[in-house]
């Protein structure tokens, strides 16, 4: 699918797709992107600065409505704490209150609530005598306040900002597949800036893991990340890649972009799509910015304030003539 965003230095139009990589170095865009699609699907009235945000969404050329999402930003670890805490508006919250009104729990319930229709009874006649014209009152629907006063903690007690990233990642993928079972519907998840919070390897496997999850339901993810390397290639989700720099690129399917990669290269090199990954890899976040190679002396610098470091910079296959020549050359195709 296309989305397109009007901005105020034109349209960009990116890849939507059920996992959506927002790369590059331009923060600025990226967080005007952000701003308009989590703002379009909300039910927040826009504020009178925000008037170019109103229908500046496009999908497949039409505004699509405000509530064909549920949408979630999530801007750090704090945001995800708040969907698996115990409240009425999060996500946990959410799932518990369906859960108990569902017919499996409602014979433990009708127990508790007899109980404490008891317990109430006692405590009236107990601290008001018959003459008072006052009582503690209890109904069914105290009994759920109850339950959302419960604190959600670590099997050993510990609090749940002490969990590790990869504990709190594999707890939230797991209440939103719970509340995905429970109480079905078309959702996005916006995640913004996961790289100030993740590792590269813990990026790629939550990312991974999200994709597994949308395969199965109708959930969609939002990902914007601009240090290197983190970026989630796979055949599938690879259309949904955008790098958005001086200018705003979206990657062609695997097949279009092998074969263009294998016409244009200076030399004749056997490729694969390990190979060509590995190197977008590597590129992904400087696509369509001006002038991103290293001048020489820069490149120089580098490797010697690294070598002060026994930091070795070294190329895994020197480059050849026609690689070099193409480096240098202004124009290539």
């Amino acid at each position: 699918m296309k989305m397109i965003i009007k901005g105020k230095n034109g349209d960009m139009e990116l890849g939507f797709e059920r996992v959506t990589q927002l790369c590059g170095k331009n923060i600025v865009e990226k967080s005007y992107i952000i701003n308009s699609i989590s703002k379009h699907f909300s039910s927040d009235k826009y504020k009178e600065y925000e008037d170019g945000l109103i229908e500046n969404i496009f999908i497949n050329g039409e505004v699509p409505g405000r509530k064909q999402f549920e949408c979630y930003l999530i801007r750090n670890t704090e945001d995800v704490i708040s969907t698996i805490q115990m409240s009425k508006g999060s996500v946990l919250g959410k799932c518990i209150k369906e859960y108990v009104g569902g017919f499996d729990c409602q014979n433990e319930l009708l127990k508790i609530d007899d109980i404490l229709l008891k317990v109430f009874e006692r405590l009236n006649k107990e601290l008001f005598p018959e003459g008072c014209n006052v009582e503690l009152q209890y109904s069914s629907e105290d009994l759920f306040s109850m339950l959302q006063q419960t604190s959600v903690k670590t099997k050993d007690g510990k609090d749940i900002h002490e969990l590790s990233i990869n504990d709190l990642m594999t707890v939230f993928i797991e209440v939103i597949r719970k509340h995905q079972k429970l109480m079905p519907a078309k959702r996005l998840y916006i995640f913004e800036n996961p790289d100030y919070f993740m590792y590269k390897n813990q990026y790629i496997t939550f990312v991974n893991e999200c994709k597994k999850l949308s395969d199965c339901y109708n959930s969609w993810f939002i990902f914007t990340t601009s240090m290197d390397e983190y970026v989630l290639l796979l055949e599938d989700i690879v259309e949904g890649i955008n790098i958005i720099n001086d200018e705003v690129y979206t990657l062609p399917d695997e097949e279009h972009l092998m074969e263009f990669v294998k016409n244009y290269y200076p030399v004749e090199r056997e490729w694969n799509r390990e190979k060509l990954f590995c190197i977008l890899c590597r590129i992904i976040q400087q696509i369509g910015v001006g002038k991103a190679f290293l001048q020489p002396e820069e490149a120089v610098v580098l490797k010697l304030l690294n070598s002060s470091m026994n930091v070795r910079n070294c190329w895994d296959n020197e480059p050849k003539v026609p690689e070099i020549q193409c480096l240098l050359d202004k124009d290539v195709l």
